[in-house]
């Protein structure tokens, strides 16, 4: 999986490419502290799992292509 950058850190959101589940895996700066494990960013993305039932649009996008929610870690792929 090649890493994708965005902008100011992470806080310049693709908002014309709302299925780009890249951006929750290597951009939103709430999900990947979340999963790195800092406490308030778990919080914070416990309430937005709760209140639109399953993340936001990039979180269900990565859901889609790599079967985890926005919560968890993506499985590594075991090269042969």
């Amino acid at each position: 999986m090649e890493k994708k950058e965005y902008g100011w850190n992470g806080w310049k959101m693709p908002i014309l490419d709302l299925n780009d589940p890249d951006y929750c895996e290597f951009g939103c700066p709430i999900c990947r502290a979340a999963r790195e494990g800092n406490t308030l960013c778990k919080f914070l993305q416990g309430i937005e799992l709760i209140v639109t039932f399953g993340g936001c649009w990039w979180g269900r996008a990565r859901k889609r292509k790599y079967g985890v929610s926005p919560n968890e870690s993506v499985p590594i792929e075991k090269s042969a």
